[in-house]
C-alpha cells in the first residue's frame, strides 16, 4: 500500500504542472481570445480560437440603430497577423469578405483595407509590412 501511495505522487504532480489554464495555449491546445471595441454606440465583439497558426471564431458588429452583421471568421495566424474570411449574414444576405487583424497582447487592431476589386470586395496589403490599422484597438475581455 505504501509503495502505490509513493508511486502515485509523481503522477498526481506531473498532473497538476500539465494542465493549463483555459485561456492559455500549451503546445497542441488550442486557447480561447475574446475582444470587444465600442465606438460611440457601436458594439464589436471578436471570439478566436487559435490551435498553432489556425484560428476560428465568431465576430459581430453590432451598430447602433441599423443592421448588425454577425457571422464566424476562419484563417491563419503568422507573426501576430490574423488573416482570414468572415463568412456573415447582414439584411437577410449571406457574404464573404477578408478581414486582418493584428494582436498585440491585450488589443487587437483591425487592418484598413487598402482598395476594392471590381466585384466590390476589399483588398488588403499582402505584405505584413504594409498593413495600416485602426488605431483604436479592440481590447481583450473575459469569454463567454
Amino acid at each position: 500500500m505504501r509503495t502505490a501511495v509513493l508511486l502515485s505522487i509523481p503522477i498526481i504532480l506531473f498532473a497538476c504542472q500539465s494542465s493549463p489554464s483555459a485561456n492559455q495555449s500549451a503546445e497542441g491546445e488550442a486557447s480561447a481570445h475574446c475582444y470587444r471595441k465600442v465606438t460611440g454606440k457601436d458594439t464589436f465583439e471578436l471570439q478566436l480560437v487559435v490551435d498553432d497558426t489556425d484560428v476560428k471564431g465568431v465576430l459581430e458588429y453590432n451598430f447602433f440603430e441599423k443592421d448588425k452583421n454577425k457571422g464566424t471568421v476562419s484563417g491563419t495566424l503568422n507573426h501576430n497577423i490574423f488573416r482570414g474570411t468572415y463568412h456573415f449574414t447582414s439584411e437577410g444576405v449571406t457574404s464573404d469578405r477578408p478581414v486582418v487583424f493584428k494582436m498585440m497582447e491585450d488589443q487587437l487592431y483591425e487592418a484598413l483595407y487598402n482598395d476594392i476589386d471590381s466585384n466590390g470586395v476589399v483588398v488588403f496589403a499582402k505584405d505584413d509590412a504594409q498593413l495600416k490599422f485602426d488605431p483604436s484597438p479592440y481590447t481583450k475581455t473575459d469569454c463567454k
